[in-house]
């Protein structure tokens, strides 16, 4: 079961960003743009910024009223939370959504044993904060500190830059500069929830034929997806390349595979017995 969970998480995870990446007919990268710069009354502005002018078809985009599709388009305003996933404090949230729900249910539990259950679920809680941190502290900024001693300038002037905002570079965008928020989508937001939902079915803390608590999770955890990936399609579509995204994800992997292995392998077993220690239920 566990696997195979593991296995669908990640076929979806690289079938939708080989769907993102199909979106346009030839590569093409946005940033966006002051719309004070342009032509015309525009919500959002954005340029493709391996247009080789302004008079390359789709080099300049100009959000409207009335042009809402594609990178125009807004997150539907029913997927509550969808437009904070990147934000504090929802970003280191969110993931802990599982945590928080076994805390108040063992915590409104009155059980002899309820003390042993929460020292492991402490444990995992320090994990997965633990984990939050890896991904801010070195799969973000020192990865950035990395990448900018690796990654040469794309130069000194664009044709786009008269476009861009102040605190734009000169030639903002045109480097590889792999994704931060696939990073965060795939290292943090959906793997500690998933490894905690997992574990959860795994080793049920609910009482017997109980079906609130499955329900929330369940309901939970595929709303977390929902949102994710919607966020990762538009990510992947029209803000990165798709070299960029795939070294996002392999830099995401130092923390799914490690999941992985623990939660649903025989290669980590004492980690998995101090993290995930079977629990009971009544």
């Amino acid at each position: 079961m566990l696997t195979s969970a593991w296995v669908c998480h990640f076929g979806v995870s690289s079938a939708l960003i080989l769907w993102g990446s199909n979106h346009y007919d030839e590569d093409r990268k946005y940033i966006p743009i002051d719309t004070k710069t342009i032509q015309g009354s525009c919500d959002k502005a954005y340029v493709n910024v391996f247009a080789s002018s302004s008079s390359d078809i789709g080099s300049i985009v100009c959000c409207t009223e009335e042009i809402t599709d594609g990178i125009c388009g807004s997150t539907p305003s029913f997927l509550l939370l969808a437009r904070r996933l990147t934000r504090l404090p929802e970003a280191w949230l969110l993931p802990l959504f599982p945590v928080l729900i076994r805390g108040v249910v063992q915590f409104a539990r009155s059980h002899q044993q309820i003390g042993s259950i929460t020292v492991n679920g402490k444990r995992r809680f320090y994990l997965y904060i633990g984990l939050i941190q890896i991904r801010v502290w070195v799969l973000y900024l020192l990865f950035d500190k990395v990448e900018d001693l690796v990654v040469q300038s794309a130069g000194d002037t664009c044709w786009y830059d008269r476009f861009r905002h102040n605190y734009q570079a000169p030639c903002q965008g045109t480097a590889t500069d792999y994704s931060d928020h696939i990073v965060l989508f795939f290292a943090q937001i959906l793997p500690i929830a998933f490894t905690e939902v997992l574990f959860s079915f795994v080793a049920p803390y609910w009482k017997n034929h109980s079906f609130l608590v499955p329900a929330i999770l369940s309901t939970g955890l595929l709303y977390l997806y929902v949102i994710t990936l919607f966020a990762v399609y538009k990510t992947v579509a029209h803000f990165h390349t798709l070299f960029e995204v795939v070294v996002g994800y392999c830099i995401s992997l130092l923390i799914q595979i490690p999941l992985f292995l623990v939660l649903s392998t025989s290669l980590m077993v004492p980690v998995r017995d101090y993290f995930f220690v079977l629990e009971y239920n009544d």
